[in-house]
């Protein structure tokens, strides 16, 4: 099993980097890297000697040797914004100034109380413990609050795959961290295999060129991991973040619950009291941003699920799928929920859609197999899994 870490802390020991990450270390303004951890960073990391300040290698040089506290502060000031400019970097920074340079750590923490703010800047843990315990008796405020305020991300009402995707590319830094906290709590469904659907929480997927793919911490995923994927995505390799290979999208979870309980997803086959509840009458849910509101798109109007009281789920409209990258399936659903009835009386049966629903997913072409499988699986194949 892989194990997702979320990379919010600078380690104390810090031994290699991953191709995002840049090793933050406390320097002269000559550059001379003789000792500690400007040596680390020339010897290991790329750090180029006679550069006192700023980005070189897979480095960043804080001049902590000129002086007291009051000249190292328009440096970290500095650093704080190329950091934010180089949003999908992670920077790592180390006890500046606390070793040779002399300085304590309650001195030099609390010129980083900014870079809480940016979450691509991880802190040493101690420094954290500091800033929260100082600036919060300083002010009186709670910094964790102002935290989230900065960082927090609106969500939609409706998850749209337009939103989904809009979420990702604003939170493509988080996700690629790990940092699952602070990010949209949205969760989505995914198939896996005939009669099989995964779960995916946000930070836990993301898209590349307009295709699904989902990080999996079990072995088993091992040989289907897309490193060239990875990289491209979050110009890094992602450690200990799973493996992630594409999958066929199969939909969102909803704020609305079915007669049993269960949550429903967009491309649920669904019955409700507003239009029925027989087998002639089988709708697919879907996101009706439009509207403001998941529900059925009929032939002239449209029905919100907040406006149902009774809701049965009878399957899915995820049937006879597509191979991977034949069509477009982060908009299947969509296609697929709008054709599963026909207001007019055209098109399948009741009978043949709720056989269509009940075994899903599934990638069977022929009606004949639907048939074979209505009559000798029926409990075992449970597309509630």
């Amino acid at each position: 099993m892989v194990s997702a870490r979320p990379k919010v802390i600078t380690p104390n020991h810090i031994t290699h980097l991953s191709s995002c990450e840049v090793f933050v270390f406390g320097s002269n303004l000559a550059g001379h890297h003789h000792g500690g951890a400007a040596r680390m960073a020339h010897e290991q990391f790329g750090a180029e000697w006679g550069v006192g300040v700023g980005p070189t290698g897979q480095c960043y040089a804080i001049p902590t040797m000129q002086g007291g506290i009051d000249t190292i502060r328009p440096y970290v000031d500095e650093f704080i914004e190329y950091a934010k400019n180089h949003p999908m970097n992670r920077f790592l920074v180390t006890r500046i100034g606390c070793g040779i340079a002399g300085f304590k750590d309650e001195q030099i923490a609390p010129l980083f109380v900014d870079a809480m703010f940016v979450p691509n800047i991880t802190l040493p843990l101690e420094w954290k413990f500091i800033i929260d315990d100082r600036w919060m008796q300083m002010y009186r405020t709670n910094i964790h609050d102002e935290i989230k305020k900065q960082l927090l991300v609106e969500v939609p009402e409706v998850i749209t795959v337009e939103v989904l995707q809009e979420l990702c590319e604003k939170c493509l830094y988080r996700i690629g961290a790990c940092y699952h906290t602070l990010i949209p709590s949205i969760e989505i469904r995914y198939v896996i295999d005939t009669d099989k659907f995964g779960y995916a929480c946000f930070g836990d997927f993301f898209f590349y060129q307009g295709n699904l793919y989902v990080f999996e911490s079990d072995e088993k995923y091992k040989d289907e991991h897309n490193a060239g994927v990875v990289w491209a995505t979050f110009h890094d390799e992602c450690e200990g973040h799973g493996y992630a290979h594409e999958v066929l999208f199969a939909g969102v979870r909803t704020p609305y619950k079915d007669i049993q309980g269960d949550y429903i997803y967009t491309g649920d086959a669904v019955m409700t009291d507003r239009l029925g509840l027989d087998k002639e009458h089988i709708y697919g849910v879907q996101a009706l941003d439009f509207w403001g509101d998941y529900g059925i798109k009929l032939d002239n109007h449209c029905l919100g699920l907040s406006d149902c009281h009774k809701i049965v789920r009878v399957g899915t409209v995820l049937f006879n799928l597509p191979k991977l990258a034949e069509i477009d399936m982060l908009h299947y659903i969509e296609q697929r929920s709008s054709e599963l009835h026909s207001w007019y009386g055209e098109g399948p049966t009741g009978e043949v859609n709720l056989r269509h629903v009940r075994f899903t997913p599934n990638f069977f072409e022929d009606e004949i197999e639907y048939i074979v499988m209505d009559n000798i699986r029926n409990d075992d194949f449970n597309w509630r899994k």
